[in-house]
């Protein structure tokens, strides 16, 4: 529990020093960390990465970059400038990734240059719509609809170790996905082209069997969800 407690503690300061940035007009929080600010009281018991990813609309561009340049206790990676690192132990590394509205194409990604914070830019990020904002000791978080987080993750084709990490992720979504929010993610995927269905349904199978791995969300606690889910998309899939 410490180290849930300490990991908790990193995460939040580390959102504090950029509440300015993700007060500018569509940046949300997406990634690893969502489950985590979701918990009740945003216990941040599930530490399944040791950073944060900011979306970052390119519209909002120039204003976050206002916003970084009176930051403190994070500076730009000379290797990575679109990836900022801690300068003090109460911090984490914060990842910056564009979001471009005009992207239509959920697979489709271009790298958006910048001198001073260049990104990557990702169709499945960028069809990520504001779905609330969280307030955790003081500081408000803009998050996106869970079944958009949701079908980013299960889209995904990582394997190994990331890619267990990524259904982990989706794994703890699920704990507190609203009904609702299930079934409109069924709809969009039943829209998508035939290979991102595979992909999803690939993915989730891939969960069904997937063990538990300590201090990270627990499969085995949404296994009639997952089974559920899939026997929707299969039943509806087979209808003309």
């Amino acid at each position: 529990m410490l180290l849930a407690l300490d990991f908790r503690t990193k995460l939040i300061e580390t959102l504090r020093a950029i509440q300015t940035v993700l007060d500018q007009p569509g940046v949300l929080v997406v990634g690893s960390e969502v489950p985590n600010l979701l918990e009740a009281a945003a216990a941040c018991s599930l530490v399944v990465s040791q950073d944060v990813d900011i979306g970052v609309p390119i519209a909002s561009h120039v204003g976050v970059k206002g916003c970084l340049r009176r930051v403190q206790g994070l500076r730009p990676s000379a290797e990575e400038p679109s990836v900022w690192v801690p300068e003090r132990e109460a911090l984490i590394e914060v990842n910056f990734i564009g979001i471009d509205p005009d992207l239509r194409d959920l697979t489709e990604s271009y790298v958006y240059d910048d001198p001073e914070l260049p990104m990557l830019v990702f169709g499945a990020v960028s069809a990520m719509r504001h779905g609330r904002t969280v307030e955790v000791d003081g500081v408000r978080v803009p998050l996106p609809r869970m079944q958009d987080l949701l079908l980013e993750k299960l889209i995904s084709e990582r394997s190994g170790i990331k890619g267990d990490r990524d259904l982990l992720v989706v794994a703890g979504l699920l704990l507190v996905a609203e009904e609702a929010a299930l079934t409109d993610l069924e709809a969009t995927i039943l829209r998508l082209p035939g290979e991102l269905r595979h992909a999803v349904r690939t993915n989730l199978a891939v969960l069904s069997l997937l063990g538990s791995v300590p201090g990270m969300p627990d499969p085995n606690a949404v296994r009639a969800v997952v089974a559920t889910l899939l026997r929707r998309l299969d039943l509806e899939g087979e209808r003309p």
